[in-house]
């Protein structure tokens, strides 16, 4: 009681180096226990998948008319890059020029493959942003388990999603 403790981005640097400051204000009884497995994931494997896509994320065009693509193409709201169907799974394979955390709005995927090898450990378990990095190929297998409808992926660096790196998708 009385104790601080701080959560401390190691990373950072004068306001990103501190996050937050608990206070211990009084002792309370501890009531939870752990379960012996926190989730069972089961491994999705390369003969789930229906198809097979490739996404292609770039830097295209040079000067003032460069853009970031997917592709090769710029983002157009209502066209579709994929259509998927409901209840299946589809191996999509992302490449990229640049380091790209590659986000898939609601339709959770596991890597399959890294560079034609095995995943890191990192790379275990249900994800919807994967990190792709310079000239690199990612295997993911995408389950589509959702809802019908719209959605996008996008590159999830900042500056990369305000120039519209990014494509629909339709569940159907």
């Amino acid at each position: 009681m009385g104790s601080t403790v701080t959560l401390v981005n190691t990373l950072g640097t004068g306001g990103t180096r501190t996050v937050m400051r608990f206070r211990v204000a009084r002792r309370a009884a501890e009531d939870a226990t752990v379960p012996r497995r926190l989730a069972d994931v089961r491994p999705l494997v390369r003969t789930d998948a229906v198809a097979v896509r490739r996404f292609d994320f770039r830097r295209t065009g040079d000067g003032p008319h460069a853009a970031w693509t997917i592709n090769g193409e710029p983002f157009r709201p209502g066209s579709p890059l994929a259509r998927p169907r409901l209840g299946t799974t589809e191996l999509w394979r992302f490449s990229s020029d640049f380091h790209h955390p590659i986000h898939v709005h609601l339709a959770h995927f596991q890597v399959l493959a890294r560079g034609g090898r095995s995943p890191a450990a990192t790379d275990g378990g249900w994800k919807d942003t994967v990190d792709v990095r310079p000239y690199e190929v990612v295997d993911v297998l995408v389950r589509f388990a959702g809802h019908r409808g719209r959605y996008m992926m996008h590159c999830h660096n900042l500056e990369h999603e305000d120039m519209a790196m990014m494509a629909d998708f339709e569940i159907l």
